[in-house]
């Protein structure tokens, strides 16, 4: 993990009071390696080494968090969708509403429904921690259909040997903004 402090940012306009809206850290993870997981229907499961920790400096700072996820399921009709969890807990998610699972964001399906390819999955999100002490952000992938499958980080399901075919990084991107 890198860790960023950006010393100087320029006020953003108008009638904003002094420092409000600067950006005073910024934290990223980069992915580079791939990850597996056997996921039942509907299940979700943690990604393995895919985390950013901050401490904000007061408990009145913002922390935009960005989530970018690459990956794809072993079933040509399936996809992968992911949830944002802060210290274990999902924060930006859906609203729940009966049986469905509340996500934070998911693939488009007419990009992950080729297992030979690599979809993404991104989101942004304004978190509002009201904490100085480190917290740390995760994701969990989501099996977004009615079977088990395996879904893949970093890697298409079929991950064939060919110079087509990549390999990429997943990140996760936090930012602490002055309140």
């Amino acid at each position: 993990m890198s860790l960023l402090k950006v010393n100087e940012v320029t006020d953003l306009g108008g009638d904003v009071p002094t420092g409000v809206g600067k950006i005073l850290q910024v934290v990223s993870t980069t992915k580079t390696d791939t990850f597996s997981a056997s996921v039942a229907a509907g299940g979700l499961t943690a990604v393995t080494g895919f985390t950013a920790s901050i401490t904000p400096r007061s408990t009145s700072s913002k922390i935009l968090v960005f989530v970018a996820i690459d990956g794809n399921a072993s079933t040509a009709d399936g996809h992968m969708a992911f949830r944002l969890l802060r210290d274990g807990s999902p924060v930006g998610v859906g609203d729940t509403a009966g049986s469905r699972t509340s996500l934070t964001a998911s693939q488009t399906p007419a990009y992950a429904s080729d297992n030979t390819a690599i979809a993404n999955a991104m989101k942004q999100f304004l978190d509002s921690p009201s904490t100085t002490s480190s917290i740390t952000y995760s994701v969990e992938i989501h099996n977004s259909t009615s079977a088990t499958q395996t879904l893949y980080v970093n890697r298409s399901g079929a991950d064939l040997d060919d110079a087509p075919r990549a390999r990429t990084v997943s990140s996760i991107t936090l930012m602490e903004v002055a309140g």
